[in-house]
């Protein structure tokens, strides 16, 4: 990695004083997966990413208990009432990052090899607002269930997206990609074909609903390592026919 690049990830709580709009998935953050709590978990896996220089755990209005990660060079800010998209900018700016790799608080699987890769095509894509995972025919869009990866996108294109903060989905929802598609102005986004082995409409590793909240705990019991790759989790799924069937029905 070149000594001027400098990427971080940023994992989001969402905001606790309008329950209304906080992300569902910050509910599971304090619930222990494998021993630990899903967000310590979610900030150890992406402390051993190669290409990853510091991680952030950010939220608004966020209880101080659930902000103490416990995790040497991970970093907690909680900020008053604002935007996701306004939380990783301040991340961004506290860090003078180039790169953001953006994370919901629900992904307890989350794949260091899957991370370094989205990293290593930004360091290498010139000209580039964007860069995230999609399926052989595109679709960006599942890569939200299937949860193993997050997204990249330039430091430099969140804060023109701040600027129009008020226009993004008031509820936090939708993903960058979503809210390059839907904002004023040219972005040039970039999608890496997702592995075969996981470019599937069954397999789902992000935490919606407690139906995944027990997925993931099976999966945690099952494997003989809780910390094991995606290859692992994957080949487990599909080799449980009721499994993968349950997590088709959810995935639509």
């Amino acid at each position: 990695m070149a000594s001027t690049f400098h990427a971080i990830a940023v994992i989001d709580l969402g905001d606790f004083s309008r329950p209304e709009v906080q992300s569902k998935a910050a509910r599971f953050a304090q619930r222990k997966l494998g021993g630990q709590p899903l967000i310590i978990r979610m900030a150890r896996r992406l402390s051993e990413c190669a290409l990853i220089d510091q991680v952030f755990i950010v939220g608004s209005n966020v209880p101080a208990s659930l902000l103490t990660s416990g995790i040497a060079g991970v970093k907690s800010m909680n900020l008053p009432t604002s935007h996701v998209c306004e939380r990783l900018c301040a991340a961004a700016d506290v860090s003078e990052a180039d790169w953001v790799v953006s994370l919901p608080a629900n992904r307890p699987f989350i794949d260091a090899t899957l991370v370094d890769q989205l990293v290593a095509k930004a360091i290498k894509t010139t000209e580039c607002d964007y860069v995230g995972y999609a399926s052989d025919e595109g679709d960006w869009r599942r890569m939200d269930h299937l949860g193993l990866a997050g997204e990249a996108c330039h430091a430099d294109t969140l804060r023109r997206l701040r600027r129009n903060a008020d226009r993004l989905p008031s509820d936090d929802s939708g993903s960058i990609a979503s809210w390059l598609e839907n904002a004023p102005g040219a972005y040039h986004l970039k999608f890496i074909p997702v592995p075969t082995a996981l470019d599937r409409h069954d397999l789902r590793f992000a935490v919606e609903d407690e139906s995944d909240w027990d997925d993931a705990e099976l999966l945690c019991e099952t494997v003989n390592d809780c910390d094991s790759q995606w290859q692992d989790l994957a080949q487990l799924v599909i080799s449980n026919d009721d499994l993968r069937e349950s997590m088709a029905i959810r995935n639509l």
